[in-house]
């Protein structure tokens, strides 16, 4: 029998609790493993270091005082992981303080399924 390849864990950090809960569940249904979502960074962040997960969606708006930008930098430097953006909102200045984050992607929602799992596949790549 072949080895049994782990399932990617991915950490949702969302504040709209139905978006949170429907993109967790499109994901275990994708095959990956997802952390209880988070609707703060406070909280995203006691997930990651309980769960260590391999990637996070993060929302660019969260409930608290830190944004999905802030985030994401903490993220990426205490745990080494892809991050992909959702956020409502396309205005440049968004996308660019995102772009200066080294992010995997940005999606604005309402966003493709097909180009969610694209750049989920991408960011998990061994190589990324």
């Amino acid at each position: 029998m072949g080895k049994e390849t782990k399932k990617k864990k991915i950490l949702i950090a969302e504040d709209e609790s139905i978006t949170a809960m429907s993109m967790a569940d499109l994901l275990e249904l994708w095959g990956y493993e997802v952390c209880e979502p988070a609707a703060s960074a406070a909280e995203a962040l006691r997930r990651a270091e309980a769960e260590r997960p391999d990637l996070a969606i993060l929302d660019i708006k969260l409930r608290g005082e830190t944004s999905g930008i802030e985030l994401a930098g903490q993220l990426m430097r205490d745990f080494h992981i892809p991050i992909i953006f959702i956020s409502g909102y396309a205005d440049s200045g968004i996308k660019k303080q995102a772009d200066t984050t080294g992010a995997a992607g940005f999606l604005v929602k309402p966003f493709d399924l097909d180009q969610l799992k694209a750049t989920l596949e991408d960011a998990l790549r061994p190589d990324f």
